[in-house]
């Protein structure tokens, strides 16, 4: 079964077991009423209750169910721009001027933690208590199936930690697997006594201790999902396919060797999963309708052929932002505007953020080629034809010495070339409202400085569906890896290694990604197309910005790097960026590419922002938390 389309998660199984049977669960004698070891679970289908709830708690309302991809992510690496100004703490996300108090950037250390809290409980008292429990009892069937339980949740573990690192840890690359003393995040060891406030109170361990417990859990969760008999790599099929498997660990490991710059480790841990994962690369069209949640693509969702970790989210009615639901709430936050008849049109969410500008040129897209406006003043204002035909070539073109990269409308809504359903016929999307400044919405002409295009995010967002559905039920499953990366994880091990900017094997993984967005085939070579160098001093990819009004010199790193602007490009708005940001240090060369938001100037004064402040909360309640630097 996938995880997350299980409608009882952990706190409504409890709720049943509770409800359903007259023993004690909980030992009142206990702190904290902690769940009796000599009752409970007594059951496989009770230890998956447990199991089900960290899985669950990637798309809880703090990570991905909600607040962690549009509230945070989104704003952070400035996918999006902000139409709603009226929140401080959301604000000072888009400027990089977080403190501990805010609340949206202390949200993740919070739902990160629980399931961190929740794997491990499940690894060090719920597997052990049922095995004690059934002593020889336990057939063999149930022991390979623990065993490859314990695998998930090992995994689960090390995908919470690995998040909380890229957020708050100091630093978080081991320069040739070293040593980095910084401080990194809490370790909640199996030797933490629960529910015992003194020893919970636990330092931040230091950097590479962290990433070191994080390669550790998933090497354990590499061999746990081996089958011991016959040393068969674990991977599911049907109904099971969310499940985490043999591929999906070995993938996140090589993504943590690379942070301690183990890049032979990491090439290997790559290499086994291109050989030996059965994963392809999903046409162009499948992967531009992979991110909706259609019914209409519903087997291409299920069915992805490219997805190492898939996190399942399933529309079932409830709304996801009022606790445990199996949707999502993420797309709240952009739904795009519509045309509904009325001047400046509608969107059924919030209409709180759109894409940010600057992203336009970096995808090629000409950032001086406004909408030619026609009858501006009046209610019936609108753009000319000749604007939407001349976008349409562009868009199903794909010249690729003229065009933008096709990945800009798998990444976002244009305005009047693309449209969605409203009622029974198909209606434009429109420049995204809320004040934002674009010649439409204000309905008078504007100086070219001021106007903003209004493009709405795409990915996770109302697609080919009735425009009015309640995006807080929203269905579109999220891919925290994928196919690509591993290419492009691959690509950079390899250059890593030879120190080579024409490394032949680095280019190969490089341009099967940048293939697939020009619908070419990943195994052919393709001159004129394919990227010939990996670094230059030259521009060589799509990204191509106005310059810095500050620092009209200024480049682009991603214009003059493969390797960076295909892994933007390729996982634009799926909350990875920032990672990519942090571990390869360029935080000032996005503060400039952005530039400016409807928040303000976005500004970068010292290293010690790529870490996020440890939440003010954690401070307060345990002593041997140190916060930060530079807050």
């Amino acid at each position: 079964m996938k995880r997350s389309m299980i409608k009882l998660t952990l706190f409504l199984g409890l709720s049943a077991l509770l409800w359903g049977c007259n023993k004690d669960f909980v030992d009142d004698s206990k702190p904290y009423n902690v769940l009796n070891p000599d009752i409970f679970p007594e059951s496989m289908a009770q230890v998956d209750y447990f199991l089900n709830s960290p899985y669950a708690n990637i798309h809880s309302v703090e990570l991905f169910g909600f607040t962690g991809l549009g509230r945070f992510m989104y704003n952070i690496d400035h996918t999006g721009d902000l139409a709603w100004l009226g929140t401080n703490e959301w604000n000072d996300i888009q400027l990089f001027r977080m403190n501990s108090s805010n609340t949206y950037s202390g949200a993740q250390w919070r739902g990160l933690y629980r399931g961190v809290q929740q794997s491990r409980t499940f690894i060090d008292q719920i597997v052990p208590n049922f095995k004690q429990k059934k002593g020889n009892s336990l057939s063999a069937a149930d022991t390979l199936a623990l065993r490859y339980k314990l695998g998930e949740a090992y995994y689960l573990r090390a995908w919470h930690y690995f998040f909380l690192m890229n957020l708050y840890a100091q630093e978080v690359v081991v320069k040739g697997n070293g040593d980095n003393a910084n401080p990194g995040v809490i370790l909640f060891t199996s030797d933490v006594k629960i529910g015992t406030r003194e020893d919970e109170m636990r330092p931040r361990s230091t950097v590479k201790q962290c990433w070191d417990y994080i390669i550790s859990d998933l090497k354990s969760s590499m061999a746990l999902l081996t089958d011991p008999s016959g040393g068969a790599k674990k991977t599911w099929t049907g109904a099971d396919k969310g499940r985490i498997d043999y591929y999906a660990a070995e993938a996140l490991l090589g993504r943590s060797l690379m942070y301690e710059e183990r890049w032979s480790e990491a090439r290997d841990a790559f290499l086994d999963i291109v050989q030996h994962a059965g994963k392809s690369l999903m046409s162009f069209p499948n992967y531009y309708n992979m991110w909706n949640g259609n019914p209409q693509y519903a087997n291409t969702e299920i069915n992805n052929t490219e997805a190492l970790h898939q996190i399942t989210i399933v529309r079932s009615g409830d709304n996801a932002m009022a606790g445990p639901s199996t949707a999502s709430a993420v797309s709240l936050i952009f739904t795009p505007f519509y045309d509904n008849g009325a001047p400046g049109g509608v969107t059924p969410g919030y209409g709180n953020m759109f894409m940010h500008d600057r992203n336009l040129g970096r995808f090629g897209f000409p950032q001086q080629y406004y909408p030619v406006m026609k009858n501006l003043g009046t209610p019936g204002r609108t753009v000319e034809s000749s604007y939407i035909d001349s976008c349409l070539h562009m868009k199903t073109m794909k010249r690729y010495a003229i065009d933008p990269d096709p990945r800009l409308w798998v990444c976002a809504y244009q305005p009047w070339v693309d449209s969605v359903m409203n009622n029974t016929s198909r209606v434009a999307i429109l420049p995204y409202g809320q004040s934002v400044e674009t010649e439409y919405q204000e309905n008078r002409k504007l100086n070219s400085d001021v106007i903003k295009h209004g493009w709405s995010l795409r990915k996770f967002n109302l697609y080919d569906v009735q425009a009015s559905q309640d995006p807080r039920m929203h269905g579109a499953d999220f891919y925290f890896t994928r196919l690509p990366e591993v290419y492009l994880n691959l690509a950079e091990c390899y250059w890593r290694l030879s120190g080579n900017d024409n490394d032949a094997q680095a280019l190969d993984y490089i341009n099967r990604v940048h293939r697939r967005a020009w619908e070419l085939s990943d195994g052919t070579g393709q001159p004129g197309v394919d990227y010939t160098t990996i670094a230059s001093g030259v521009k060589i990819t799509k990204a191509q910005l106005n310059p810095n009004t500050t620092d009209p010199a200024f480049r682009d790193q991603l214009a003059l790097n493969a390797l960076y602007y295909e892994t933007w490009a390729e996982t634009f708005g799926e909350s990875k960026w920032w990672f990519n940001v942090r571990r390869w240090g360029l935080g000032p060369n996005e503060a400039k590419v952005y530039e400016k938001s409807r928040a303000g100037t976005i500004g970068w004064n010292s290293d010690n922002q790529y870490a996020l402040p440890v939440f003010q909360t954690e401070l307060d309640r345990n002593s041997n938390c140190v916060q930060n630097k530079g807050y």
